[in-house]
């Protein structure tokens, strides 16, 4: 657990964020985001192919209504922290296997929310780091 500059206790903030994207209700992981948000999401596929969701609060809703529900679900394998700052390695998985890797980094404010995203997701590379 760490502390953010205000004084608030944080620890998983992106794991926690990523649960809840992968629930029932995709749409809870929204409680966690500044109205002041900025963020980019460079999204890569197979075959290679890469576009970059980014831009504000709004943008994010947007990306959020035309995301709809995938089928596969986050799996954090490494996380850091300090100060304001999170990072974590994850992969995602779809029935069981590795379908992409990804890195990705917040900013929370002094409210305890959310204000900078920035994650890469790539299929092209593994790191073989995943826990039962």
């Amino acid at each position: 657990m760490w502390r953010s500059r205000y004084g608030a206790a944080m620890a998983g903030v992106l794991r926690q964020f990523y649960e809840r994207l992968d629930g029932s209700d995709g749409d809870r992981c929204l409680d966690m985001l500044s109205d002041d948000l900025r963020f980019s999401i460079v999204f890569s596929t197979d075959p290679p192919q890469a576009q970059d969701f980014n831009g504000g609060r709004a943008e994010f809703d947007g990306y959020m209504r035309q995301r709809g529900a995938p089928t596969w679900v986050h799996v954090v394998l490494s996380e850091s922290a300090e100060d304001d700052v999170e990072v974590v390695l994850g992969e995602t998985h779809q029935d069981g296997r590795v379908i992409a890797t990804f890195v990705a980094a917040i900013r929370i404010d002094d409210q305890g929310k959310i204000d900078r995203y920035m994650v890469g997701r790539s299929p092209a590379v593994a790191f073989d780091l995943a826990r039962g």
